[in-house]
């Protein structure tokens, strides 16, 4: 079964190509600003988007011409761009109607315009070990920590807040050459996930919240601090920046390293898992403090969500998703509903004398109705029920 995957690889490129690939990306981002623009023109005076193809035409007619050093671009970097602009008025139009009045989109900033793609590689790039050769660039000096498994589709190259280029190859593959599943595994297993603990498994295996955002707090508030006694234009400021910028990739590989870790063993070790289909943002929405929605976004449960997905897919083992409404009531045992508020940390059933933590019975609740879930539809992998 054919699949999309891809691969990300760090580039060390020299002071020259690190150059060129800054002027490539500001000038994307001046005809990503430029095409908004005229979109935004458009739609103030008649109410109408123009395509996708006239908004290449605006680049290749007008922005060429009045910009020479476009020429140095390589074309089908720009029309990602135009591709870029028409899939976010398309992503606006959608949201129209939806009882709220969405903002249109804007022209970006340096600091939010962090990329640029090659949509065909074909041509205009080639990976291989020791160097990625990249049309309008060069070849570039790359680390290939892992080969690509299939034929290359586009990539994407990519600046990170302290200055790191890496290159990210799709790819198409497929999954029928990867290998299945073990059969001596634990069996199926349902997931709870939480707060206190990152993971509640139906067996009783548990995975802390280890809260690497909150072990940085302290050193983040005094960069900050000291940001503050030094107005944002001074080379002081700056270099206060870029201590916090690097401070937060050193949270991020981190967190990227622990999830990737975590969710490997769980493939590795279930036959069959159910996780509980989260509306993440409408929850952080829910909390009325700010350390209530700071808790529930740094507990990287869409991150850990969708690391277990992929790596199953390409593992052959079934994930189901099952709506989580009511599973932390519910008794395991009986069935019996049994209210109890956020803050009560055990499950004490009257009816059958059951009690545990209320995060264990949920994650077996979650695999009763997974394992129901996939008996009523037979084969059915990566499927989700609706809340």
């Amino acid at each position: 079964m054919p699949m999309f995957r891809s691969a990300k690889y760090r580039l060390y490129p020299s002071k020259g190509q690190a150059r060129t690939m800054d002027q490539i990306l500001e000038r994307c981002r001046l005809v990503y600003n430029e095409e908004v623009e005229m979109c935004r023109k458009a739609y103030e005076a008649d109410g109408r988007f123009p395509s996708r193809e006239s908004i290449q035409d605006y680049c290749d007619y007008v922005l060429k011409l009045d910009d020479p050093g476009l020429d140095e671009v390589c074309p089908c970097c720009l029309e990602d761009v135009s591709r870029r602009v028409s899939r976010a008025f398309g992503k606006f139009r959608s949201m129209l109607g939806g009882g709220t009045e969405p903002k249109l989109p804007s022209s970006k900033g340096p600091d939010r315009y962090t990329s640029f793609t090659y949509p065909r590689c074909k041509g205009s790039v080639s990976i291989r070990e020791g160097g990625a050769w990249f049309q309008g660039i060069g070849t570039v000096k790359c680390i290939m920590h892992r080969p690509i498994e299939g034929a290359p589709v586009s990539c994407t190259l990519s600046r990170s807040p302290v200055g790191k280029w890496y290159a990210t190859v799709s790819f198409i593959t497929n999954i029928a050459s990867e290998s299945s599943p073990s059969t001596d595994g634990k069996g199926p297993v349902g997931i709870d996930l939480g707060l206190y603990n990152l993971a509640v498994f139906s067996d009783g295996t548990v995975f802390d919240n280890k809260k690497l955002y909150e072990s940085m707090m302290g050193e983040m508030k005094g960069i900050q601090k000291k940001m503050e006694r030094f107005s944002p234009d001074s080379p002081d400021h700056e270099r206060y920046r870029r201590r916090l910028d690097h401070l937060f990739e050193h949270y991020n590989n981190r967190m990227s390293d622990e999830m990737h870790k975590r969710s490997k063993d769980v493939v590795e070790a279930y036959s069959m898992i159910a996780l509980e289909d989260l509306r993440v943002e409408k929850m952080i929405r829910g909390y009325r403090t700010r350390e209530g929605r700071r808790s529930q976004s740094t507990a990287a449960w869409r991150t850990f969500v969708e690391m277990i997905e992929y790596k199953a897919a390409r593992a052959g083992v079934d994930v189901v998703f099952v709506n989580p409404r009511g599973t932390s009531q519910m008794c395991s045992g009986c069935g019996l509903y049994v209210p109890k508020g956020v803050g009560v940390r055990m499950h004490e059933c009257p009816q059958c004398g059951l009690r545990m933590d209320r995060d264990l019975n949920a994650a077996k609740n979650i695999l009763r109705i997974g394992l129901g879930m996939q008996a009523s539809v037979p084969g059915n992998r990566n499927s989700r029920i609706p809340i």
